[in-house]
């Protein structure tokens, strides 16, 4: 057994050769660093995910998701940030590092604070939410968790990654001010506030340059104005150009075993292109990360029962009552019960893709229901993993319901309908749940709606539902946690941390997300309550909206500010007859200012729990720089004096109580842009306005042609060229036809689960581009395989044939013993 390094990182420096250098800035086996036994250098181990330990048996490409060490499922971060309670992101997070330690495992791949920029991207049910003070408070609290174990975490996918579709060829085209106030915020808190061992870079460009070698974010900013001392690596297949992301800052290239990346950097520091110096300086932060952690004894799986609870606390915590009528909780009055819905028997506990979890059990609704000796009658009514409509079942269940008095339907997204991997395409529930409901509801059915999602969906027949009970993606003691909030054993609590729209067509991003590989951020800080609350827009829930079995009032609110910090007070008594816990959500609508700005930001929260009839105290604290907005014109922060207002409240639309914060001795307001962006952006931007090119100080770039393949062309987008066509086929074909073997086993849980990972795989594969295939597939596709390719798409079949000759030439001098 090797140990860590105990000598400093400048002696182990000065003792490598340039082969192990150039060895110790890529992994090793997919999920690895580089080992150096002669020296003690140990191999690290790093692993998804953001709600569970997800180490593969076997190691693959970083597309392998299937045949996982069990671990506990816990919900996803959807759910926890619906808690409002950053305490249960910290034991999360301790929990995680203890199975962690367990299995091995050095470095956890999370947390992902992304902004929700649209409800639209599949991967929303890995990232906290729509608000950056949200996203960075829970991602803070689960790095110290995690941390506190002696575990690292990586802090992703840096940044402005906001869709799936096109993740390994987008470019986000965001305004300085937007990236600053919305797209960098969370992971600027959680780098100055919880000092994360690594971060991750995303796939995708940034204004014009991939993130892995993007200098300015990775050192300019991240390293040099936000103080970050640790580590940065590339998602799975983030790399570009090698030596250019190493200059930029990238340290660490994931997974690996790319020759031609070895090559290149060897070559770089040769001939000087890259200073040896440089080269030295990721390699040092690879050894400092290596230094980090003692060797864990990887023992059996522990905690199942400790860890069990804390995911069902978590999950009946983060599940948000959006309506009721009166019929939750269930009892006595609720009479004659019909359960209808797949997923009630086989619950959606989590999301597809990368954080794919094998938990040790899974404990659904039907389970809970049993344990509690629940009278009702259940029938399928439609099949979760087959989207078609089954006339069948749904003539079942609409005759069962005609003798029900109350039925309880189990619905929502199924992992064909969003993931990681792919975004959606509109905010439906899928058609055969979508028409049962509907049925259900014209023939006069008391109808209680459970969802499982780990996005928003339509409802737009919500005003004729008896109550709606989102449980988000709740782990695998989801079913316990359901039954309890129906039955009133817990009492709602958890919170929206995303707005809901009507349709898709109101949402913030409309007018742009999914229209192709430049994405064109024009609503610049008008991301979510901050655009609905400026444009006026009627939503279905506001953000921080959720019902509870009780009622809250607010009184007494004061205000002081001290030392530049704002301190704020407001009495919540509990009108009710049961005990429970409130959200208290402290905005602050913004002074009047020649600058456009939201109308109102969250800047403070709390969860605070009381007694029937009690009242608690509650106080929340912000810095008064809080309300500073980014400058463009001095390129850094500025507040604004001014009359300001707070605002205490139970959601973004149901202030409750107000309280003035005049704001003296600041900065005289102006505007740093040209009238005309100031005149088109006084409210949130309908479609893309001309003046985005003013606010971007820069042209928009075009959307690029499609058709010919390059490196870095989606699959997707050069499936009509002859070349394109053939790779297209053979790559999208391969999975597609697993895919469909899937499909057509015989209804059993194992189908579900194989339907399950195929289908991720063959929706994403097509957003993939040749250079991602070949970075992500640990040496499986080489590149100069993938080069040839290329070269053969722009008609230069001579230098095609040299780049496979060379390959052929690497295979014979490289990788034979």
């Amino acid at each position: 057994m090797t140990v860590p390094a105990t000598a400093p990182v400048g002696e182990l420096l000065a003792q490598l050769t340039l082969e192990e250098k150039v060895m110790l800035v890529e992994g090793y086996q997919s999920w690895r660093t580089y080992p150096v036994p002669r020296l003690g250098i140990r191999s690290l181990y790093l692993t998804d995910g953001p709600h569970g330990v997800r180490k593969v048996r076997t190691a693959g490409s970083g597309f392998d998701i299937a045949d996982n060490e069990p671990s506990t499922a816990f919900p996803t971060s959807a759910t926890l940030a619906s808690t409002w309670d950053p305490e249960l992101a910290f034991l999360m997070g301790q929990a995680l590092a203890r199975e962690s330690r367990a299995l091995g495992v050095d470095v956890l791949l999370a947390p992902g604070v992304n902004i929700k920029r649209s409800p639209l991207c599949g991967r929303n049910f890995e990232y906290y939410s729509e608000d950056p003070l949200v996203s960075g408070v829970f991602g803070s609290a689960f790095v110290r968790g995690v941390q506190s174990g002696g575990v690292g975490t990586a802090l992703k996918h840096f940044a402005a990654n906001s869709n799936e579709d096109y993740r390994f060829a987008g470019d986000s085209v965001v305004d300085e001010r937007a990236l600053r106030e919305i797209y960098l915020r969370a992971f600027e808190r959680v780098v100055t506030d919880a000092r994360p061992h690594t971060v991750m870079c995303s796939y995708n460009r940034l204004n014009g340059v991939f993130a892995a070698q993007h200098r300015e974010l990775l050192t300019d900013i991240l390293r040099r104005q936000w103080g970050f001392d640790g580590l940065v690596m590339t998602d799975w297949g983030a790399t570009h150009d090698r030596v250019t992301d190493i200059a930029a800052g990238c340290d660490l290239d994931m997974p690996g075993a790319v020759l031609h990346n070895r090559d290149r950097v060897r070559d770089a520091v040769r001939t000087g292109e890259l200073p040896e110096t440089t080269l030295d300086l990721a390699v040092g932060r690879v050894l400092q990360l290596v230094g980090r952690y003692d060797e864990p004894e990887q023992t059996a799986y522990c905690g199942a029962e400790v860890h069990g609870a804390l995911a069902e606390r978590i999950a009946t915590e983060g599940a948000v009552l959006l309506a009721n009528d009166g019929t939750l909780p269930l009892g006595a009055a609720s009479g004659q019960l019909l359960v209808i819905g797949e997923l009630f028997a086989r619950m959606r506990f989590q999301g597809s893709g990368s954080s794919l979890i094998t938990p040790p059990e899974v404990v659904s609704p039907q389970d809970a229901f049993a344990r509690r000796g629940v009278e009702h009658d259940y029938v399928v009514g439609y099949r979760a993993m087959r989207p078609e409509r089954d006339s069948v079942l749904e003539r079942e269940a609409l005759a069962a319901a005609d003798n029900a008095e109350t039925v309880l339907f189990f619905g929502g997204l199924t992992d064909l309908d969003e993931s990681e991997g792919f975004d959606r395409r509109h905010l439906r529930l899928p058609d055969n749940q979508l028409a049962l409901l509907e049925a259900l509801i014209a023939r006069g059915a008391r109808v209680v709606l459970v969802l499982f999602a780990g996005a928003p969906v339509e409802l737009p027949f919500a005003d004729r539902l008896a109550a709606v009970l989102d449980m988000y993606l709740p782990g695998m003691r989801g079913g316990e946690a359901t039954a309890a909030l129906l039955f009133g054993e817990a009492n709602p609590s958890g919170r929206l941390a995303e707005s809901w729209t009507r349709d898709v067509a109101q949402t913030s991003a409309a007018a742009d997300f999914g229209g192709g590989v430049v994405a064109r951020y024009a609503e610049s800080i008008y991301v979510g309550y901050r655009y609905y609350d400026a444009a006026g827009t009627d939503i279905a829930y506001s953000f921080g909206h959720g019902l509870s079995y009780t009622t809250f009032a607010y009184s007494d609110p004061t205000v002081s500010v001290v030392d530049d910090r704002v301190t704020a007070t407001v009495q919540v008594a509990n009108t009710g007859d049961r005990d429970g816990a409130e959200v208290v959500q402290l905005y602050v609508r913004n002074a009047p200012s020649e600058v456009f700005k939201a109308h109102k930001e969250l800047r403070a929260f709390a969860k605070v729990v009381v007694p029937a009839g009690g009242a608690a105290t509650v106080t929340l604290e912000f810095a008064l720089a809080d309300l500073a907005y980014w400058d463009v014109g001095v390129h850094d922060w500025v507040l604004e004096g001014g009359e300001y207002e707070l605002l205490f409240a139970a959601s973004a639309s149901d202030v409750r109580v107000r309280v003035p914060l005049p704001v003296r001795g600041r900065t005289v307001s102006r505007s740093p842009y040209p009238s005309d962006v100031d005149q088109a952006y006084a409210r949130p931007p309908v479609g893309i306005p001309d003046e985005f090119a003013l606010l971007l100080g820069r042209p928009v770039p075009e959307q690029p042609g499609t058709g010919r393949l390059t490196l870095d062309t989606r699959l997707a987008d050069a499936r009509r060229s002859f070349v394109g066509g053939i790779v297209y086929r053979a790559v999208v074909g391969l999975v597609e036809r697993r895919y469909r073997t899937a499909v057509a086993m015989p209804d059993s849980l194992d189908r579900d689960s194989r339907v399950k990972n195929t289908h991720f795989v063959w929706r994403m594969m097509p957003s993939n581009t040749l250079r991602s295939m070949v970075m992500s597939s640990s040496g499986r596709l080489s590149y100069d395989v993938a080069a040839g390719i290329a070269f053969l798409a722009a008609g230069h079949p001579v230098r095609a044939l040299s780049s496979f000759i060379r390959r052929s030439h690497t295979v014979s001098t490289k990788e034979v013993p």
